[in-house]
């Protein structure tokens, strides 16, 4: 093993095991002041962290960590997942935790629910939605306002407030950061954004289209889990077990047609080659492109199932979560399915007038958060099938077309990436990736050392083996791209704006 891959293994299981403990200095009377603000409703020593609970009214609770020593002025707010609904644990160094001061437990750290409780990876109906105050809380409001919060919290403990603010996420959470840096953008002075939903009522587009795409008109599942692995195999056989960038990948569904009148576990029947071109190409002008080959490990689960119904797998219960409470001016009746959906212009443009005022983090016009001096690294794996890549690459090619992006912005994507980095289920061994975004985005704000080529490692869920060792360098939108003939993800059209 060499040197280098040692080294990744013992920050892997650093992440993994959660970090080095930094010895806890009494505090408790300090800590326990905290409790007279009216927002506080639990203030307690452990460990190494005074950690205050609260409530921002009406209903967005968060948790905020104050080290009690070593606080090296630094502040990073973590954004959550899907729909959100509980305050992320911040125990472990996620999404870029990794930078020494957050091993040591020396920098402040916090998040929140946005507004509303529920379990983010679960198909529980957004109710909330039925409250235009909820809608606004996690659409826009509550990152700002947990950042209000957390620098009294900081000025009541230490006496002043940080000296750097970052926000990190991915997903939601990356959609967060780009919202920031567009609409707050003296908030922070540095944003991670990964794999940013950024897009979000074409996005209920696409995964409506995704799921609705694989039932036929009985109702059937049209490609089932069992034609994922082959299907999987023959794409890197044609393009490479890591497909550097899918637009260049060439591969034909039709090339795995079944004979006439079979089907066995190696080929797809007319309908499933139907189906796969459809995934491939995405609902035409509504999204940026379909999901990308080299993502067919994500599919089982999103709109290939095990069992039941492609419409009650992730991308058709997300669609119709979004659809029904929240992408609609009020909330839509009972009966409604996502089978209902019409994949037409009328109806993107519809769900853009709520999209637009309360979720989208599409303005390309970051001119505000550059004359502030804040800094954006953005990333995003090219095999992502729950956020396809190709809506980034659109939005980062409209901020580079205003000049001057490379001063102030950096865009990553990640060569057999799945959704933040995280492999998919039918992934053997499972796989994590482990990059670490967060120091050189601090390096670049506080000493002006701009990042260059990173190391993406890809290492097993134990962080016993490192399965990927990549360097990858800043990408450029505005490169020329010579797709692959033929490329189902290459050449989408796309009616939107940025």
């Amino acid at each position: 093993m060499t040197i280098r891959k040692l080294a990744i293994l013992v920050l892997a299981a650093t992440l993994v095991l959660g970090g080095v403990s930094a010895a806890a200095a009494p505090a408790t009377a300090g800590c326990a002041r905290l409790l007279s603000r009216g927002e506080v409703t639990s203030a307690t020593l452990a460990d190494g962290y005074c950690e205050v609970r609260g409530v921002l009214r009406p209903a967005t609770h968060f948790t905020v960590k104050l080290p009690v020593r070593g606080w090296t002025g630094q502040y990073v707010q973590q954004g959550c997942s899907g729909l959100c609904g509980t305050v992320p644990g911040l125990t472990l160094p996620l999404f870029g935790f990794r930078c020494p001061a957050a091993l040591a437990k020396t920098l402040v750290v916090a998040a929140d629910d946005t507004g509303h409780t529920g379990d983010p990876a679960s198909a529980a109906p957004p109710t909330w939605g039925a409250d235009p105050r909820a809608r606004a809380e996690f659409g826009l409001t509550s990152e700002h306002r947990l950042r209000r919060a957390a620098d009294a919290l900081m000025v009541a403990y230490y006496g002043h407030g940080p000296a750097y603010r970052y926000f990190d996420g991915c997903s939601t959470g990356g959609r967060q950061g780009l919202l920031l840096a567009q609409r707050f953008p003296a908030d922070f002075d540095g944003v991670l954004a990964g794999a940013p939903a950024s897009n979000l009522a074409p996005l209920a587009l696409l995964q409506a289209w995704l799921a609705v795409r694989n039932v036929d008109a009985h109702g059937r599942q049209i490609l089932g889990p069992e034609k994922i692995r082959p299907l999987s195999d023959a794409v890197a056989a044609a393009c490479g077990e890591v497909i550097m960038d899918p637009r260049r990948c060439g591969f034909q569904p039709s090339s795995m047609r079944c004979p006439s009148g079979a089907d066995r576990p190696d080929c797809l029947t007319p309908a499933q080659v139907t189906a796969v071109v459809a995934f491939y190409r995405g609902p035409d002008g509504l999204y940026n492109g379909g999901v990308p080959y080299g993502s067919e490990l994500g599919w089982l689960g999103q709109f290939v199932v095990r069992s039941g119904s492609p419409l009650d797998g992730y991308a058709g219960r997300t669609a119709f979560n979004y659809l029904k409470y929240l992408g609609y001016p009020g909330v839509l009746p009972d009966g409604f399915d996502v089978t209902d959906v019409r994949f037409t212009k009328a109806t993107f443009d519809r769900l853009n007038l709520v999209g637009d005022a309360l979720y989208h983090a599409n303005d390309p016009d970051l001119a505000a958060f550059r004359a502030h001096g804040g800094k954006l690294i953005m990333y995003h794996g090219w095999a992502d099938s729950i956020i396809p890549p190709f809506s980034t690459v659109d939005y980062y090619r409209a901020v580079q077309r205003r000049g001057g992006a490379g001063a102030y912005t950096r865009l990553y994507m990640i060569p057999a990436g799945h959704h933040c980095l995280f492999g998919p289920e039918l992934a053997a061994p499972a796989e994590i990736g482990v990059p670490e975004f967060l120091q050189p985005l601090m390096d670049w704000v506080e000493r002006g050392t701009a990042p260059g080529v990173l190391n993406v490692p890809t290492v097993d869920a134990g962080a016993t083996e490192v399965l990927r060792d990549l360097d990858v360098a800043p990408f450029d939108t505005l490169a020329p791209v010579r797709p692959a003939p033929g490329s189902l993800n290459a050449g989408y059209r796309y009616v939107g704006r940025y």
